[in-house]
């Protein structure tokens, strides 16, 4: 191949930058595509590919300022593009419980996913749900307006919309504690 079509080869500092980035989030990255609907494979492609288009752009020289954000949003393309193309599989919001591309499951984590499953149910938008999503990935609000190409206003009214439902709900089904309030503090930026 021509070497002036590749660019220059990447440094060291490149490929240390990627191997934590990809220790850092993979995990995180396959939850959420997990959550948009993939199947495993298709997860670990939107995976792949969003590691190989940052190789690309950091050894071109390119800076990222937010690589969190950044990979999220190639993922999330990589759904929208699937998704026309007619690659439909709904697996849904439901199967954030039991997911095999998690490093590690932890009593949070099961609590995030008891509360990610009534989300729809208590009636979040598909948008309120998908910056709730987010935000249990820890993604600023930043992030996650780049992610869902969204002003930062209202990424910050979705989630208080959000959280005022989620507190209503709780709040009329008597529930406290350990339930919905443990799974809601892990949620950063929501204090009940």
């Amino acid at each position: 191949m021509d070497r002036n079509l590749c660019g220059p080869p990447p440094t060291p500092d490149i490929e240390w930058e990627i191997v934590e980035l990809f220790k850092r989030e993979a995990a995180g990255i396959c939850r959420y595509a997990r959550g948009l609907g993939m199947d495993q494979g298709t997860a670990d492609d939107a995976l792949q590919e969003a590691f190989f288009r940052f190789f690309l752009c950091r050894s071109a020289g390119q800076e990222i300022r937010s690589p969190k954000g950044w990979l999220f949003r190639v993922v999330h393309n990589y759904y929208l593009d699937q998704h026309r193309a007619g690659s439909r599989n709904n697996v849904g919001i439901e199967s954030l419980a039991n997911l095999p591309c998690a490093e590690h499951h932890s009593q949070s984590d099961s609590d995030v996913s008891s509360l990610l499953r009534e989300l729809p149910r208590i009636g979040l938008s598909a948008r309120e749900v998908e910056c709730i999503r987010l935000r249990t990935e820890d993604l600023s609000y930043e992030e996650i307006a780049g992610v869902l190409g969204l002003q930062v206003g209202t990424v910050g009214a979705l989630l208080a919309r959000a959280h005022e439902k989620i507190r209503k709900a709780a709040a009329g089904r008597g529930r406290k504690g350990h339930d919905f309030g443990a799974a809601l503090v892990r949620v950063k930026g929501y204090a009940s």
